[in-house]
């Protein structure tokens, strides 16, 4: 046959998910309970809920289907095999886990394909028990947002040393401890819908850029911080990622990609018309 479909899910789990008529694909491809709690132009994200041990659960379904012929050629043309987002996020999860970062826990996952390319899919994943870094972050002290940046900067830094390009933004983690002495203590990383599957070279120029990205458009999640919050940042990306082994020279040029990048951000990007010159004054961007 031309179609064919892949399905797995966690045993532990599958009489509870047939249970609610969650059996095989199909089934996790049109269900349509439960809240949905995605964004409109973002693929569906539906919630639903499994009585565990005696324990309520919550899991998020994503659904995806097929790719716009842009994103398709734009793939192709970088060499890569078209995706959906659900086989992506799924193959970066793994790759996190694998390199030992706390990461959601996907509990089943599937997909149809034709001739090898795929057309719709699904995962499911377990909440993260915990609160959002942006809520925690809003309500933290001038000392501890320092220390909440710090920490974020350290798990960029130890992807980056690891070898894997993904951008993690303040909105994409989850706090589960209130001990922020490492990233391993306090942070799950959730969303993982873009970035490189597989572990890579990462120049400092990229790393810079990432950085900068991250830092100016938090600006829409968790607000302007001040410049101590940015160097705790970047002290945390340094220390995660060994750049304080990096000769004055790198290190000097590493901060100027990230400065220049963050200032390409604010002149092209109209979403921040009537933040420039605060950003430029508070975090001395030329």
């Amino acid at each position: 046959m031309f179609v064919h479909q892949s399905l797995n899910i966690d045993k532990n789990l599958k009489a509870l998910l047939a249970g609610i008529g969650l059996s095989g694909l199909q089934d996790f491809m049109d269900y349509s309970a439960g809240q949905l709690v995605s964004r409109p132009s973002k693929r569906h994200i539906r919630t639903l809920y499994l009585d565990v041990a005696g324990e309520k659960r919550k899991y998020f379904l994503k659904q995806s289907g097929l790719q716009s012929l842009p994103v398709v050629l734009k793939t192709l043309c970088r060499f890569q095999v078209p995706r959906l987002d659900t086989t992506r996020e799924l193959l970066l999860r793994k790759l996190f886990c694998g390199q030992g970062i706390p990461v959601m826990n996907p509990v089943a996952w599937g997909e149809y394909t034709i001739l090898g390319w795929p057309f719709r899919g699904f995962i499911l994943v377990e909440e993260v028990l915990g609160r959002e870094f942006v809520e925690v972050y809003r309500d933290a002290s001038l000392r501890i947002r320092r220390r909440l940046m710090w920490v974020h900067g350290e798990l960029m830094g130890t992807l980056n040393k690891k070898g894997i390009e993904s951008k993690v933004h303040p909105r994409d983690l989850i706090c589960i401890s209130e001990n922020y002495a490492t990233f391993r203590h306090c942070l799950v990383v959730i969303d993982r819908e873009r970035g490189v599957t597989r572990l890579g070279s990462i120049s400092l120029m990229q790393r810079g850029k990432a950085l900068a990205e991250i830092w100016i458009k938090g600006a829409f999640t968790i607000g302007r911080g001040e410049q101590s919050e940015l160097l705790a940042f970047l002290s945390g990306y340094c220390t995660g990622s060994g750049a304080k082994e990096f000769s004055k020279a790198m290190r000097a040029n590493f901060i100027g990609w990230v400065l220049r990048r963050a200032e390409e951000i604010l002149t092209r990007d109209d979403r921040f018309g009537k933040l420039r010159s605060e950003f430029k004054e508070k975090y001395g961007l030329p």
